[in-house]
């Protein structure tokens, strides 16, 4: 796991990092964005412009605090803190990191302090130009994307490392740990080839580590340094305190300047070979210097007021006399050539085949907007190739495509499609919708439906929830009948309407149910008929059985009669 990490499920796929990374070290694998850390040089600019907080940063604070348990922790302190906490007295921050458990804490600037030697003999070198070497951002950056410019690396180690080594000196058996507002330096002390600083904190991870402890800095009393640096060394965190330093006010044959913030430092590197005469640079990655460090985002203090913090802090604690210097370490230091080109030897037919495979025929067609992070589509073609990018990342040609597609099926279905703006004004009105309404739609673009068709089918939707009716509805100007989908689309202000002709199906409906009526009128004739047939077969049965009553009646007196005769 590198420094800086993804988290998966949060990352949206909006190329933002991409687009803020300096050097290209992020790939979208899977739509989701991935650090390659060979090619990162710890600059932060991904996690600090993430939208959707989907980066995170290794944290050593878990290991720190055991080691608090177990045996002595040496703080170094950057001078920077006094831009990290919202407090009255800057020292008061010492007093949280007391509660924390840190029995031991120096200031960083100790360690500047000695650095700032080798960057003074440096001016005075045989190097053409001199580069200051304690951002190690700009280090890394140097010796992976501008190998020719390593030479004029100071070979001195940083302030952290300086200072760290001081410390293992005098206490052998402590871990020492950092803090300061870089992320980077967790990369320099991972990196380093004899390991000096056992764990990193960001400023941001001290907040939080305070908050988890219910410790309120602004209400805890100032406490002290167990030793201090020089007052001018406390302002390496400040851009052109490096300068202030090492080198004030020194003249010679060297042009001293100062270049801070990652931009400007890439635009000074790409043109160094142009450069007349000698230098010797001061560069940091960050706007300002240090104090606006990506793992000081915490922070309540505006960029300026930030300055002016470590400005006050430095003069109201001058250390009024000077400590002995001590018996120092050696702090030289080598780098190394490790050139990272990622997209170096694409062959030129690769990048035109994959440039074609995004609606990219002709110079003309390469828009170069960035939307996909890259500078150009060339470069993005490079990085398709390589593995870095996905061919969809390219928005235009997705937008394309995507209304094509829905141009096509919106052409080619055979229902009537309308689309209106908020004032019922026709924005797109396809060939169904012609073919249905008997009306070209150059002839009623932009013209409003309701008074064009004189039919509102649309103010049905003032009385169902969701935006979304669907039901008949008939066009009496056409004698149309419908299948009507219509909907409001809130988010563009757009009303769309969908409209099936069922005037076949309905005329088909009606002659069914004209025929069921006539069907069941016939029905009724013959159930009618049929009763008065009964009704008339009954009456004639009943003067037959009435008939033949009387007969028996008389048949049986006549027999009577005769047998009372005999």
């Amino acid at each position: 796991m590198g420094v800086i990490n993804f988290t998966r499920a949060s990352c949206r796929n909006c190329y933002k990092c991409i687009r803020y990374c300096p050097v290209k070290a992020i790939k979208l694998m899977d739509n989701q964005a991935q650090i390659v850390e060979d090619l990162c040089i710890g600059c932060g600019n991904c996690f600090r412009i993430c939208p959707q907080n989907a980066k995170y940063v290794a944290s050593d604070v878990d290991s720190i605090r055991q080691w608090l348990e177990e045996g002595p922790v040496v703080l170094s302190l950057a001078p920077s803190f006094p831009a990290g906490f919202n407090t009255e007295d800057p020292l008061q921050v010492l007093g949280g990191l007391r509660a924390l458990g840190f029995t031991v804490i120096e200031e960083t600037a100790i360690g500047a302090e000695q650095v700032s030697k080798y960057y003074a003999k440096d001016y005075w070198g045989t190097k053409r130009h001199v580069i200051t070497t304690s951002c190690p951002t700009v280090n890394m950056m140097i010796e992976k994307y501008y190998p020719d410019v390593v030479e004029y690396l100071s070979e001195v180690v940083s302030p952290m490392t300086a200072h760290g080594m001081m410390l293992k000196e005098r206490y052998p058996n402590a871990k020492v740990v950092f803090a300061g507002p870089c992320i980077s330096k967790k990369m320099e002390a991972v990196d380093a080839a004899s390991p000096i600083i056992d764990g990193v904190l960001t400023f941001d991870e001290l907040d939080v580590w305070f908050k988890e402890e219910g410790i309120n800095v602004a209400d805890m009393p100032a406490g002290s340094f167990d030793a201090t640096g020089c007052n001018v060394a406390r302002f390496y965190p400040l851009a052109g305190g490096v300068e202030k330093t090492s080198v004030p006010g020194v003249q010679g044959v060297r042009r001293v300047i100062k270049i801070d913030g990652l931009k400007n430092c890439r635009d000074f590197l790409d043109d160094i070979g142009k450069l007349e005469g000698q230098y010797w640079i001061e560069m940091n990655a960050c706007v300002e210097g240090c104090v606006n460090g990506p793992g000081n985002t915490h922070s309540p203090l505006v960029k300026y007021e930030r300055i002016e913090r470590v400005t006050d802090y430095i003069n109201n604690n001058a250390r009024k006399d000077p400590e002995t210097p001590e018996q120092a370490p050696d702090f030289s230091r080598g780098f190394a050539v490790e050139k990272k080109d990622p997209f170096a030897g694409v062959p030129e037919e690769a990048i035109e085949e994959i440039l074609r495979q995004t609606g990219k025929f002709t110079p003309k067609d390469e828009l170069n907007c960035g939307t996909c992070g890259y500078d150009s589509c060339r470069e993005k073609a490079a990085a398709v190739y390589c593995g870095m990018a996905e061919l969809d990342m390219c928005l235009p040609f997705m937008r394309n495509r995507n209304e094509a597609i829905s141009n096509l099926i919106i052409a080619s279905t055979p229902n009537a499609i309308a689309v209106l703006d908020k004032d019922f004004r026709i924005v797109d009105f396809n060939g169904a919708a012609e073919k249905l309404f008997k009306t070209a739609k150059t002839d009623v673009l932009h013209k409003n439906f309701v008074e064009v068709f004189d039919y509102n089918p649309f103010k049905k939707l003032d009385n169902v929830e969701g935006n979304y009716y669907s039901g008949r509805g008939l066009y009496a100007r056409g004698n149309i009948h419908f299948m009507e989908i219509l909907t409001y689309i809130p988010g563009q202000k757009m009303y769309m309407g969908i409209f099936v002709d069922i005037s076949r199906e309905i005329k088909k409906e009606r002659a069914y149910q004209k025929m069921q009526e006539e069907t069941l009128d016939m029905a009724q004739k013959v159930i009618d008929k049929q009763m008065r047939v009964a009704h008339e077969i009954a009456e004639l049965l009943g003067e037959t059985t009435a008939e033949t009553k009387v007969t028996l009646t008389r048949l049986q007196k006549v027999v009577g009669t005769r047998e009372e005769e005999e």
